[in-house]
């Protein structure tokens, strides 16, 4: 048995997200938030159905002969050596950067488990890289890996700066309770 694209659309309803089917393709665009940036991706059944693939549309850009693209190919590869479901990519022809999960169905099947682990594993990576990744493109020097929320933007989006100050006016009327979710569960499906 193959993956169908009603199977596939069963298992993005049994993670709570809301998706645009293409009418000419074998491919579903979704949108998440996480905590440095809204995510657009695709999932993709290729293969009749033996294949399918999650890629970012829009994550990030570095344009052939830009002075930070050495720096950012390094760190491309640092993070593809040490992840193991999700690889970035870059494309020369226009130096777009994308980030992509792979799995061969052949003839099984994917789980609802399986799948929820897949889509938030991926999603929850590529957010957490997003930072490290724009400021090496910004400065031409990798900051290292930079923990949920440091990198330009909280849960808000907002810069740290701005939200440190907001923290500290919500402190003073009582905001001081730490939200203890799970990183899995830190996306909004929209």
């Amino acid at each position: 048995m193959t993956l169908t694209m009603e199977r596939l659309k069963d298992l993005l309803d049994g993670e709570d997200f809301k998706y645009f089917l293409d009418p000419a393709q074998d491919k579903l665009m979704l949108s998440a938030r996480g905590l440095n940036g809204s995510y657009q991706m695709l999932v993709l059944l290729e293969l009749d159905g033996r294949f399918i693939q999650f890629r970012s549309m829009h994550y990030h850009a570095c344009p052939e002969g830009h002075e930070s693209l050495d720096a950012l190919l390094r760190v491309l590869g640092a993070l593809n050596y040490q992840l193991r479901f999700l690889k970035f990519g870059w494309d020369p022809s226009d130096g777009e950067v994308v980030a992509y999960g792979d799995t061969w169905i052949e003839d099984g099947d994917i789980t609802q488990a399986q799948f929820g682990r897949m889509i938030h594993a991926y999603l929850s990576v590529m957010d957490l890289n997003y930072a490290r990744i724009d400021q090496t493109i910004k400065t031409g020097e990798d900051p290292g890996e930079i923990g949920p929320g440091e990198g330009g933007g909280g849960p808000s989006g907002l810069p740290p700066e701005l939200q440190s100050l907001l923290d500290r006016l919500l402190s003073g009327i009582g905001g001081d309770e730490e939200d203890e979710d799970d990183d899995d569960e830190k996306f909004t499906r929209m």
